[in-house]
């Protein structure tokens, strides 16, 4: 029987063994060592030697029930051996109920102390918490007392230095006083403390005077910045001043020689209107030579000279002077005086023809 780990107890009992009857001798001695789980009973127990003498006139059904008695017995043995284990087992099942109780009543009182551990644990941690609360605490009273003793001494000394002003204000309102005496009766209003009419009176006179300073230091900033902005415009208009005339001069410049470019073309449209003119003139003299000519060279069988232009004109004194020279040409007998006559009478007449399709052209 063992303890286990979990606090449980186990039964190890030993391995049984096999029973084996033995009817020879010396068959089975090799089998002994190797199988120790084997419980034999020998049924034959004497000699070799022996059996032989005695065997021979024993016989069979004597020594089987010899052998019955003897099984009888050993199964007497092993109802005792079995009631023996079952009154051990019991014994154990007994003692196996004592050891669970005994485990549930150790299990009961681990679990009370584990309990009154943690509850220590608890009031363990409770108190330490508290320990540091308290002496946080103490560390912030003692900074605070600390704090207040320092203000009380600043307090103190800023009371010593009151005392000491009091003391050197005296004599201002030593002052005051006589001055109070020396003003007229109904040059303060009338209150409980003269000396704090006056000193309201003079504290008046001071905000009012410094409200007057502080106007006029505004109004002199006003200036100093109207002057900043007329020194900006200043000088923006002469900057302007200066583009403009100098965008005038260009202009200037640009205007002076448009105005020679307008001159020389002035002389040159003159020019061209004398030219025009001559022209004019010369195309009049040629138009009206045409009509003349045309007038002359006209026939009764040519068309009218007035739905005629100035080409059909000239096609018909070209025609004229055609058939001229052909009569001409007919009537002389010699071919040299013939071409000496059309050299001399008719060239001139031609060329004119020549110049006045020039001048159409």
């Amino acid at each position: 029987m063992q303890t286990m780990a979990s606090g449980s107890y186990r039964l190890e009992l030993e391995e049984q063994k096999r029973n084996v009857f033995v009817t020879q001798l010396g068959d089975r001695q090799d089998e002994e060592e190797e199988q120790e789980d084997v419980r034999k009973y020998p049924i034959v127990k004497e000699s070799a030697g022996k059996l032989i003498e005695t065997g021979l006139n024993t016989m069979q059904r004597t020594l089987l029930l010899k052998r019955e008695v003897e099984v009888e017995k050993a199964n007497l043995e092993l109802q005792a051996k079995r009631q023996e284990f079952e009154r051990r087992m019991t014994s154990c099942g007994g003692r196996k109920l004592d050891l669970q109780k005994k485990q549930q009543r150790m299990n009961e009182r681990v679990s009370k102390f584990e309990k009154f551990i943690n509850e220590n644990d608890a009031k363990r941690k409770r108190a330490i918490h508290k320990y540091q609360t308290e002496l946080k605490l103490k560390e912030q009273k003692t900074i605070e007392y600390e704090n207040l003793t320092k203000q009380l001494e600043e307090l103190k000394e800023k009371h010593r230095k009151l005392l000491d002003r009091l003391q050197r204000y005296k004599i201002f309102e030593d002052y005051l006083m006589k001055v109070l005496d020396i003003l007229p009766e109904n040059y303060l209003e009338v209150n409980d403390s003269m000396l704090r009419s006056l000193m309201d009176r003079h504290r008046t006179l001071s905000a009012t005077n410094q409200g007057l300073v502080e106007r006029v230091n505004d109004l002199y900033d006003q200036l100093e910045t109207q002057r900043d902005k007329v020194e900006d415009m200043k000088y923006k208009h002469n900057q302007r001043k200066l583009v403009i005339n100098a965008k005038l001069a260009e202009l200037q410049t640009i205007q002076e020689q448009r105005i020679e470019t307008n001159s020389h073309l002035e002389e040159l449209l003159m020019n061209d209107r004398h030219v025009y003119r001559i022209q004019s003139q010369t195309l009049g003299t040629i138009l009206m030579a045409i009509e003349n000519l045309a007038e002359r060279c006209h026939k009764k069988h040519d068309p009218d000279l007035e739905d005629l232009d100035t080409s059909g004109k000239l096609t018909l004194i070209q025609n004229y002077f055609i058939e001229r020279i052909g009569v001409e040409k007919m009537a002389r007998v010699s071919p040299s005086t013939s071409s000496s006559t059309s050299h001399d009478g008719h060239q001139p007449q031609i060329r004119v023809t020549k110049n006045v399709h020039t001048s159409k052209k």
